[in-house]
């Protein structure tokens, strides 16, 4: 799974994406865990699929981070662990570009998954929708995901929910990709 420096591949190829977000017990993925996968699948226009998966973390989710994701241990408490969603997921993500917002901190946890459970990672792309809206808006003062929606027009429902963050991360993709062909 390594970044996309080079967008320029995006003018000639339709691949199929699959933007995916996490929702995590911190910011550490030596020492936090995954409580939350969502992806969609973009194909031709068109979304294809999608998955949505609340995890067992295996540890407690602190106080202040269930403030900001909503997702309490109670939540998690009889939800499948990591390992058992991974095969899930890498089947979904098999042929595509992965897509994230600050996609090395997704990237990231999933690489520390995929490693603790001894998965092989795969041999992927990965678009960050971050270097592609500076690209595309240069100049702005924060490309956060929610200054992204708000300066696009995207209805944010449920921010930091990995569900809704999918959806809002797709359409600022679309945007983007749309205004990137045309250039």
């Amino acid at each position: 799974m390594e970044l996309i420096y080079d967008l320029s591949f995006l003018k000639n190829e339709e691949p199929d994406f699959v933007v995916f977000d996490l929702e995590t017990t911190g910011l550490n993925n030596r020492k936090d865990r995954i409580v939350e996968i969502g992806a969609i699948r973009y194909s031709r226009g068109e979304i294809t699929s999608s998955m949505n998966s609340l995890i067992n973390p295996e540890m407690n989710i602190p106080a202040l981070v269930s403030s900001i994701h909503g997702i309490y241990d109670k939540d998690v408490m009889n939800k499948p662990v990591v390992e058992q969603i991974l095969p899930e997921f890498l089947n979904f993500i098999e042929n595509s570009v992965l897509v994230a917002h600050n996609a090395s901190f997704d990237v990231g946890f999933i690489k520390k998954s995929l490693g603790r459970a001894e998965m092989t990672i795969p041999d992927m792309r990965v678009l960050d929708t971050i270097r592609l809206s500076k690209k595309v808006w240069p100049g702005m003062k924060s490309y956060s995901q929610k200054n992204l929606a708000s300066f696009l027009s995207i209805d944010v429902r449920n921010a930091h929910r990995a569900e809704d963050d999918c959806r809002v991360c797709l359409e600022i993709l679309k945007k983007g990709l749309k205004i990137f062909k045309d250039s």
